[in-house]
């Protein structure tokens, strides 16, 4: 089990983030209800406790929520894996997205959860999804933070995008609790940076285009992108 920073818990994070943000509300559980979380427990009255404090969280939010835990969400579980996304409606859907993930019940068994976080369900257009490289205080990098393929059309916005990032974090540097770690974003239509989730420099946070944790670099080096495909031209000899 990896080791955990308490700054990068969602729950003492987000009031210093809050304005930039999607917004959020805590259901925060007493021991039993994580040690159901833990046993994937849907049943007890633990779980039915836990499950009245995930629909009270949800209330000031009409539709679809978005769930996480302290630090992760439940991206292994059945529903992340199909076409809903994540989305949840009602906190028995929630709480069964959390049972069915491995990896919260093994946070809540090495007692790492200690609340839901209920955001709005949004879909993201993924292209706008970034990861920034915070070392020492110093935005180093950002990656394009899905690497399922080359966006062509971020390449005449790759300039943009990283001037976007580097004045937000200059603006709001100081509400960020640590000065080595790395944060996802989110770039709206209107040009808006929004912090999405705070993570660990270093394993087992993806490095995506950034490649390597260790290297060095005397100079920030922009925004990475997945290239281009290459085309071959010409007479193409294959042997086997």
């Amino acid at each position: 089990m990896q080791e955990f920073n308490d700054a990068l818990r969602v729950q003492n994070y987000y009031p210093m983030l809050a304005h930039c943000s999607m917004p959020a509300t805590f259901a925060f559980l007493k021991e039993d209800e994580c040690e159901a979380l833990a046993n994937a427990d849907t049943i007890s009255s633990a779980a039915k406790n836990a499950i009245k404090r995930i629909s009270a969280a949800m209330q000031p939010f009409r539709g679809k929520h978005f769930i996480s835990t302290d630090f992760a969400a439940p991206t292994d579980s059945p529903r992340f894996l199909s076409s809903k996304r994540g989305a949840v409606v009602s906190a028995e859907s929630a709480w069964y997205s959390l049972t069915g993930s491995r990896k919260i019940r093994e946070l809540a068994s090495a007692g790492q959860v200690q609340c839901v976080c209920v955001r709005p369900f949004r879909v993201f257009d993924i292209p706008r999804e970034f990861r920034l490289f915070i070392r020492d205080g110093v935005l180093i990098a950002m990656s394009q933070r899905h690497l399922i393929r080359h966006f062509r059309r971020l390449e005449g916005r790759r300039d943009i995008y990283w001037s976007l990032a580097q004045s937000f974090y200059q603006e709001n540097k100081s509400s960020f609790p640590l000065k080595t770690f790395c944060a996802d974003i989110y770039i709206t239509s209107r040009r808006r940076v929004l912090v999405l989730d705070l993570n660990p420099w270093g394993d087992p946070t993806d490095p995506l285009m950034y490649l390597d944790w260790n290297r060095e670099e005397p100079q920030p080096i922009g925004c990475l992108l997945v290239p281009a495909p290459q085309t071959l031209s010409g007479e193409i000899q294959v042997s086997f």
